[in-house]
């Protein structure tokens, strides 16, 4: 009785996050779920009052309030730092900032926020938000690798012009978390693209993994970028304090949705395994 029950349970957590790729969708599946109750093994409908107090109006409410703040974030953040890059004319550390800033903050966290967005896919379509997804994800990659390797190629001609200088390059925290999250969106444009040929429940996995990730430790580098002298001699001391909190705070909110999804589904396969 017990295995049937939590079978049932893990099917639907399993089907309320692969098959529901848009923030109404699964809000509404939760609702559905919510009105299931269990009681001696029967599965009786109308009793979710007494189980859940999910409510789907606030919860549209909280994930799209998310999702504002995310894209108001986002933008505000990467046209702050535009500012001063473009003011500064691209020399030197600007324009590694500029490229690194339009690709792992703005492109990254709007590939997160797009792929879910209900408006989106009533106006577009599920297949032309994948494909928006998709492209600012490859943006995002191939934008954020160029402004990488132009901060590496200032370190080496600046070691070939003074031998004896000394030259860190990815063994700072923001360097170190920089070319790990680089390395894991690697992986998730990679795990990603296969995606669209067949359906693998654990690539999807593992794409989705690496996104998070990836999200993740470039947005900590982000921050840890905020603490080099190019900031400190760019912003004053509570300006660079007011931007490590906004892109904390974006950090948070982006990645929100996406990780309760994760999550959900990563539960949903262990009791799955456990029960069976």
């Amino acid at each position: 009785m017990a295995t049937t029950v939590m079978s049932g349970c893990s099917a639907m957590g399993l089907r309320d996050v692969c098959e529901n790729p848009d923030l109404w969708a699964y809000v509404r599946t939760l609702k559905e779920h919510a009105d299931v109750n269990v009681t001696g093994g029967q599965l009786l409908e109308g009793t979710a009052s007494q189980s859940f107090s999910f409510d789907i109006s606030s919860a549209v409410f909280y994930f799209g309030f998310c999702a504002l703040i995310s894209h108001l974030l986002l933008a505000g953040i990467t046209a702050v730092v535009i500012q001063k890059c473009v003011s500064l004319k691209m020399v030197h550390t600007a324009g590694h900032a500029f490229y690194c800033t339009v690709a792992f903050v703005f492109f990254l966290g709007e590939a997160l926020l797009v792929r879910h967005s209900g408006i989106l896919v009533l106006w577009l379509g599920i297949s032309n938000v994948d494909l928006l997804h998709s492209a600012l994800g490859l943006l995002a990659f191939g934008i954020g690798v160029g402004g990488v390797g132009i901060k590496t190629l200032q370190k080496r001609e600046r070691k070939r012009e003074d031998p004896n200088a000394t030259v860190r390059h990815f063994r700072s925290n923001h360097g170190f978390s920089g070319i790990v999250g680089c390395a894991l969106l690697l992986c998730c444009v990679l795990s990603g693209l296969p995606l669209y040929f067949y359906t693998s429940k654990s690539l999807q996995l593992v794409h989705r993994f690496c996104a998070l990730g990836s999200f993740a430790t470039l947005m900590t580098s982000q921050m840890f970028s905020y603490n080099t002298g190019f900031a400190r001699r760019q912003w004053k001391a509570h300006h660079v304090r007011l931007l490590k909190l906004f892109t904390f705070i974006a950090l948070i909110t982006t990645m929100n949705y996406e990780f309760r999804r994760f999550a959900r589904e990563i539960v949903s396969l262990i009791i799955r395994q456990v029960w069976h």
